[in-house]
């Protein structure tokens, strides 16, 4: 019998197997591959099925994390010992300071790759700027800074066209393309 995960990565090789047109806009070509946060192990272990179907689609797969983004942002922040002594005070440069600099953090990484139309980027770890950033502004400032598809390792659900990243936060309308059981 076949798991959430088995009926995922079906799903998803349907998916990266059609034809890519080249005719639509970045929030077009950005692919939410939406899965219970509860599943977020089994859907790591089985990040090489998805990168496999890919290459089996003639497509390149390249992988960027943003595990690393809040924590280099807060290291390098010059008020971060006073941060950890009284987190409240940070929620103003949350805004203010942390969104610009996830924002730039994921353009360096895109503009690392070597990249065309048949590169589908796989974007993990989302969920460590849950609580920090909302993840459709990031996505609506990048989404020119990747030529073939952005496909997002979403942990949480897809309904009625609205995404909602780990099922607590209020979720966006948003073009992309879910990919869902």
């Amino acid at each position: 019998m076949a798991t959430r995960i088995d009926l995922l990565v079906e799903a998803y090789e349907k998916v990266v197997k059609e034809p890519w047109s080249s005719a639509l806009s970045g929030q077009e070509r950005i692919w939410f591959l939406v899965y219970d946060p509860a599943e977020q192990r089994k859907v790591d272990l089985r990040l090489g099925d998805f990168e496999t179907a890919a290459i089996k689609a003639g497509k390149k797969w390249k992988g960027i994390s943003l595990k690393q983004c809040f924590p280099t942002w807060m290291a390098n922040h010059e008020y971060k010992e006073d941060y950890f002594s009284n987190p409240e005070y940070i929620v103003d440069q949350l805004e203010a300071e942390f969104i610009p600099f996830a924002i730039q953090f994921l353009k360096n990484e895109l503009k690392k790759i070597e990249q065309d139309e048949d590169t589908l980027i796989a974007l993990k770890d989302v969920s460590a700027l849950f609580g920090f950033a909302r993840l459709s502004e990031i996505l609506k400032s990048c989404d020119k800074d990747f030529k073939g598809r952005l496909l997002i390792f979403f942990p949480g659900e897809f309904e009625h066209n609205h995404y909602r990243l780990l099922d607590a936060r209020d979720g966006w309308d948003y073009l992309a393309r879910p990919i869902t059981l």
